[in-house]
């Protein structure tokens, strides 16, 4: 089974997607490389719960914020 994944920016290659489209990439790898610069979020099983992912922009806004 593949994961769905949504796009943060639109981007074109071997997956080609515009920002907020939802796809499944069925290819692992290339889905790391998108993960990994930034260009897809991977979306929730509806079957697993839902958990707030900590990113170096939200953990650096809470830092911000601390310091305050």
């Amino acid at each position: 089974m593949a994961v769905m994944y949504k796009a943060t920016t639109s981007f074109s290659g071997i997956v080609t997607m515009k920002k907020g489209d939802v796809k499944e990439i069925n290819n692992e790898e290339v889905a790391k490389d998108l993960l990994r610069a930034g260009y897809v979020i991977e979306l929730a099983d509806e079957s697993k719960p839902l958990t707030k992912a900590t990113t170096k922009k939200s953990a650096k806004k809470a830092d911000t914020k601390d310091g305050e």
